[in-house]
């Protein structure tokens, strides 16, 4: 993955996968940082260190699904969580 695969740091992106009571849910998230081998967003479903995720990066006119392993959850004062990932394939 490529820092230009999203317009901006502020994109919306789909995140699915099964939380951390192994439940499967599909959320739309908040991207908060890309790098070419990881990612952050934000996320109200709750979800553990060590569990993969897939993530669709929907900019204009193109669709960059990857698959990525969490490395990092922060928990928020609003409720939220930041979420980094480490990507461990992608496809257009």
């Amino acid at each position: 993955m490529t820092a230009n695969a999203v317009s901006d740091n502020n994109s919306e992106i789909v995140v699915s996968g099964r939380d951390m009571f192994g439940a499967p849910f599909t959320e739309k998230a908040r991207l908060l940082f890309l790098d070419k081998a990881e990612f952050s967003f934000s996320l109200f479903r709750p979800i553990s260190e060590h569990q993969a995720l897939q993530v669709s990066f929907e900019p204009e006119r193109t669709n960059y699904c990857v698959e990525g392993l969490v490395t990092k959850v922060k928990i928020r004062l609003d409720g939220m969580q930041t979420v980094e990932m480490r990507v461990i394939s992608g496809k257009r």
